[in-house]
């Protein structure tokens, strides 16, 4: 499943770049106009932001921590992949709109200067996700439990009752 998720980054990254670069060359392809010299240096510096951008490990993270959702018939399970984050750096609030927030942060260890990585993706940094709950979660009675780097948050399901409509006798 994780890989069908990097492949499926992967493939969209080239897309979006190409779509990028074929914009700055068509516009590059214009140049006897100074507005499209212009147009054309932009999308030239876009282009290597954009680069920049998809290549740091940001990326990697918009969509961090992964989540699971399970819903049964008592309860709303959820679980949040926070491995290398410390429990005492993990923030749970809930809103009168049972809007679930987490956010947090995972604290990059020391690492010495002189090392020299072929490539860094671990991600550190801080997070934050929101999550809708839905109307008949009883906020009052979750549970969390944090093991193994999974916290997991139980939240009982109430039953919604449908309101009865009274039939109105027209005179």
């Amino acid at each position: 499943m994780q890989t069908k998720g990097k492949t499926m980054k992967k493939i969209l990254t080239s897309a979006i770049a190409t779509l990028l670069l074929a914009g700055s060359l068509q516009a590059a392809n214009n140049v006897s106009d100074p507005i499209d010299m212009d147009f054309a240096k932009m999308n030239q510096y876009f282009n290597t932001l954009m680069q920049e951008h998809l290549n740091t490990s940001a990326l990697n993270n918009i969509n961090y921590p992964r989540t699971d959702i399970k819903e049964t018939k008592k309860d709303l399970i959820i679980k949040f992949d926070l491995a290398g984050v410390q429990k005492e750096n993990i923030k749970l609030t809930v809103n009168d709109d049972k809007i679930l927030t987490i956010s947090g942060e995972k604290k990059e260890q020391k690492v010495d200067k002189s090392e020299n990585y072929v490539k860094k993706e671990i991600f550190y940094g801080s997070f934050k996700k929101m999550i809708q709950l839905p109307d008949n979660a009883e906020i009052d009675k979750l549970s969390t439990e944090f093991k193994d780097g999974i916290l997991t948050i139980t939240i009982p399901k109430k039953e919604i009752k449908k309101p009865k409509a009274k039939v109105i006798p027209i005179k």
